[in-house]
């Protein structure tokens, strides 16, 4: 078995994304793969060990490019970019995306069979900080100060000290960390 985080296997009746992927070699030629897996129906994460001589069903996701609208009482809205046809998820459906989540973003929305089963952010997007304190003068030099602010989107996340209200910064999307100053 070899497998790779991202990929996407069928075991039992569940559809499990592999997040995390480590070969362990033990003696007289034993091998285990330990993997963390998410199932992608449920939502849970877990830690599985395997024989390094199992077999999974390989799957493949289709993938179809959305563009995001807008966000209603808990309900958030796509549009498919051929076909026009628009879809609503929860926020159970997307989870922590929501947090990243701006009108115009383009995702991929993963399905399996016809079921959704997750959206794919870009890598990072650009947000504009509505609230940070002010910098404190002196602690702006270096950017090893951070402090607490908020993006249009409600998400809190540090940033160094020399950013103010109003600025738009780059966040990246997998981390939820401030990667830099959008330019």
């Amino acid at each position: 078995m070899q497998s790779r985080p991202g990929t996407v296997l069928k075991i039992g009746n569940d559809l499990m994304l592999v997040v995390k992927f480590e070969i362990h070699r033990g003696g007289r030629g034993a091998t285990n793969i330990k993997m963390r897996l998410k199932n992608l129906l449920v939502g849970n994460t877990q830690d599985r060990v395997f024989d390094s001589e199992e077999k999974f069903e390989d799957i493949t996701l289709s993938r179809v490019k959305f563009e995001y609208l807008y966000e209603s009482a808990g309900s958030y809205a796509f549009m498919n970019q051929e076909t026009y046809e628009q879809i609503e998820l929860t926020e159970d459906d997307i989870g922590d995306a929501k947090n990243f989540l701006t009108e115009g973003l383009m995702v991929d929305v993963q399905s399996y069979e016809g079921r959704f089963v997750g959206i794919i952010l870009p890598a990072t997007v650009r947000l504009e900080i509505v609230e940070c304190e002010p910098g404190v003068k002196g602690n702006t030099a270096d950017g090893k100060v951070t402090k607490d602010a908020t993006v249009s989107t409600g998400y809190v996340l540090k940033v160094p000290g020399f950013i103010e209200n109003g600025e738009t910064i780059v966040v990246n999307t997998e981390t939820g960390e401030y990667q830099e100053r959008a330019k």
